[in-house]
C-alpha cells in the first residue's frame, strides 16, 4: 500500500498510475474537499481527509502498513513535515519527496534513508528545454541527475537530410545517436536502409539544432522597408499629420520661391528651411519680391515656429514614453538566433537555466521576475524584458522574425496559446515548444492548432512519482511509437544487472555522454541510463484527473 499526500492533478494522475499500472493500494490523504475526495475515488484510491494533527492523519491512512509515501504536495514545507512524521511512525516507509531547491533534495536524500528527492519544475524543464533547441525532441531528462547534460528522444523522419537511404548502423556512426526504434518496432534491421518517409527514434545528447535558422545562413539580409511602413502606420495619427502638413508645406514653399525668387530648386529648399526655422541668415530676402514673397515669408515663419512647438512637445513625450518604458525592462531587441522565453516562474527559469549552459542567446519575458532572474539580466547571462508577453507591443520587442525558437511558459494555458499564435502571426515557421496542463486542451491545440510540441507537467512527472515508489533510480517513462518504457539511472555492475529486459543508452564518463549498447562496454561504478519495457496502461485517465489543473 502507498500513501500520496497531494492535492491537484499530479497527485490524481500518480494515484491512477499506481493502481493501473503497478496493481498498488494507494491512499491519498489531502484537506477535506467534497469534490476533490470523489475526484480520488474515481481514481480507485481511498481518500482521508487531513487534520490539524498530523499523525493522527497518517495513522488513519494507514501509513503504519505502507510502503511508500510519496509527498508530493505543492508546498516543499508541508512535503518535508508529512514526511518526517510519517517516518516516525513507520521507520521502514520509503519516502518520495517533491522540493523545488534541489540542493536541499541532495542534502536529505544524502541524509535520510531510502528517500528520493524531485525536482518537479527541473524534471519538466528538461523536455521543454530540449523542445526549445531540437524541435525534433520529445523528451529529455537531466543526465546524471542535478548536475548532468541534457540527453533525450528525438523522432527523426528518413526524409531529413542526412537520413535519407542510411540505415541505422550507419545513422548511429554519422550523427553519434542510438537508434531506438524504426517505423514503430524496437527490434529491427539495423543494415536495411530506411525506406521513402520511414521515420526512427534516436536517442543522444541535446545539441542546439535550429532548422529555422539553418535555413537563413547565407540569405541575404531582410529588407527594411516594410518594417519602416508598419511602423509608420502605427505611429500616432497627430505625430503623421503633422509631418504629411510641414512636408506638404515645404514642397509649396520651395516651389514658389523658386519661381519668385529666380532661384534654383536646392537654394530655394536652403531659403524656406531657413525661414521655417526662423533662422534668417540674411543672404536671401524675400523683399526683393515684393508683397507675394513677403506674404509667403511670413506664412512660412509664422508655420515653421507652430510646427516646431508641436514636434518639441511630441518628441518631449516620446522620449518620455520611451524613457520610461526602459526603465519597465522593454526595449528592443538586436539578436538574431536567441530562443524567446516567456515566463520566468519555477518551470521557467529552470529552462533558463538548461539554455545558458548550453550557450544559447536567450530572450526572457516575465511581467514579474523573481530577484535571481533580474540578477541574471544584469549579469548579461541572457536579456530581460519586464512585460506582458500576450502583448503584441512586448512580443515586437524580441525579433520574434530572426528568433530560432519560442517557449511558452506562462501560469496559464490559454495564455501560452495566445503567445504561440501571435508569434506564428509574425513568424509562421518559427519552432515552439509551450506548456498546457490540461491534457484534453493539449489534444485539442495539437489537433486545432498544429502546435505538435506540448508538454503538461503533471503528465511529464506522474510515470516520474510512479517508479520512484518501488525503487531508486527511476527517471521517468518515455513513449516510443507505440511502447511504453521506464527511465532508470543506476551504477553498472549488479545494479544493471538486475533490470529485466534492461536496454542500456549511455554512460557518463569523464564528464561526457557516451552512447552504449551492451552493459558490458560500461566500467564499474558509472552511472548508466537504460530503458525497460513496462506494459501498457489498462486504461486512460479518468476525466476528473484531466480536468484538474496543478496547483
Amino acid at each position: 500500500m502507498i500513501v500520496v499526500f497531494g492535492g491537484d492533478a499530479l497527485a490524481l494522475r500518480v494515484c491512477e498510475e499506481l493502481i493501473e499500472r503497478d496493481g498498488k493500494r494507494v491512499v491519498l490523504l489531502w484537506d477535506g474537499d467534497a469534490d476533490f475526495a470523489r475526484a480520488v475515488q474515481a481514481t480507485g484510491a481511498r481518500f482521508v481527509a487531513r487534520t490539524a494533527d498530523e499523525a493522527a492523519s497518517l495513522r488513519e491512512a494507514g501509513i503504519g502498513e505502507a510502503a511508500a509515501i510519496l509527498a508530493i504536495a505543492g508546498d516543499d514545507n508541508d512535503n518535508l513535515q508529512v514526511a518526517l512524521a510519517a517516518r516516525d511512525l513507520n521507520p521502514a516507509v520509503r519516502v518520495v519527496l517533491r522540493q523545488f531547491n534541489r540542493s536541499l533534495g541532495r542534502k536529505i536524500e544524502q541524509n535520510l534513508s531510502d528517500c528520493s528527492v524531485v525536482s518537479l519544475s527541473s524534471h519538466a524543464a528538461a523536455t521543454y528545454a530540449s523542445a526549445a533547441v531540437d524541435p525534433t525532441c520529445f523528451f529529455g531528462v537531466q543526465f546524471p541527475d542535478i548536475d548532468g547534460r541534457l540527453v533525450g528522444f528525438f523522432k527523426r523522419s528518413g526524409t531529413e537530410p542526412g537520413l535519407a537511404r542510411r540505415s541505422p548502423a550507419q545513422i548511429e556512426a554519422h550523427d553519434a545517436v542510438r537508434v531506438v526504434a524504426r517505423g514503430g518496432q524496437t527490434a529491427f534491421d539495423r543494415e536495411a536502409p530506411l525506406g521513402d518517409g520511414e521515420s526512427v527514434i534516436t536517442f543522444g545528447a541535446v545539441v542546439p539544432r535550429f532548422p529555422k535558422a539553418a535555413g537563413r545562413t547565407g540569405s541575404r539580409p531582410r529588407s527594411r522597408a516594410p518594417e519602416l511602413v508598419r511602423d509608420l502606420r502605427r505611429a500616432d495619427p497627430l505625430l503623421r499629420r503633422l509631418l504629411v502638413a510641414v512636408l506638404l508645406l515645404f514642397a509649396a514653399g520651395t516651389a514658389f520661391f523658386a519661381l519668385v525668387l529666380h532661384l534654383d530648386v536646392l537654394t530655394a529648399a536652403y531659403f524656406v528651411v531657413a525661414t521655417m526655422t526662423t533662422t534668417g541668415y540674411g543672404d536671401i530676402s524675400a523683399r526683393s519680391a515684393n508683397g507675394p514673397g513677403e506674404a509667403g515669408a511670413i506664412v512660412l515663419m509664422v508655420a515653421g515656429v507652430a510646427f516646431t512647438g508641436i514636434l518639441v512637445a511630441v518628441g518631449s513625450s516620446l522620449f518620455t514614453r520611451a524613457q520610461y518604458a526602459a526603465l519597465q525592462g522593454l526595449r528592443p531587441v538586436s539578436r538574431r538566433g536567441h530562443v524567446i522565453v516567456c515566463g520566468a516562474g519555477n518551470v521557467g527559469s529552470r529552462v533558463i537555466e538548461f539554455l545558458v549552459r548550453m550557450r544559447c542567446a536567450v530572450v526572457v519575458i516575465e511581467i514579474g521576475p523573481k530577484p535571481e532572474i533580474v540578477e541574471g539580466s544584469r549579469a548579461r547571462r541572457f536579456d530581460l524584458l519586464t512585460g506582458d508577453a500576450t502583448k503584441d507591443s512586448t512580443l515586437d520587442l524580441c525579433n520574434v522574425a530572426e528568433a530560432a525558437s519560442l517557449v511558452a511558459l506562462t501560469h496559464s494555458d490559454t495564455m501560452n496559446l495566445e503567445v504561440a499564435l501571435s508569434a506564428r502571426a509574425r513568424e509562421p515557421d518559427l519552432p515552439i515548444a509551450m506548456r498546457v496542463q490540461h491534457e484534453s486542451f493539449q489534444t485539442s491545440v495539437r489537433s486545432h492548432f498544429g502546435f505538435e510540441n506540448t508538454f503538461g507537467t503533471a503528465a511529464l512527472a506522474a510515470p516520474l512519482f510512479v517508479g520512484l515508489a518501488t525503487a531508486p533510480g527511476a527517471r521517468g517513462r518515455v513513449r516510443i511509437d507505440a511502447h511504453d518504457f521506464r527511465l532508470i539511472e543506476c551504477v553498472a555492475g549488479s545494479d544493471a544487472d538486475r533490470i529485466p529486459d534492461g536496454i542500456p543508452l549511455c554512460v557518463l564518463r569523464d564528464e561526457e555522454i557516451v552512447l552504449i549498447a551492451d552493459t558490458a562496454a560500461a566500467f564499474p561504478s558509472e552511472r548508466i541510463l537504460m530503458l525497460q519495457p513496462v506494459p501498457p496502461s489498462r486504461r486512460a485517465p479518468s476525466a476528473a484527473a484531466l480536468a484538474m489543473e496543478p496547483a
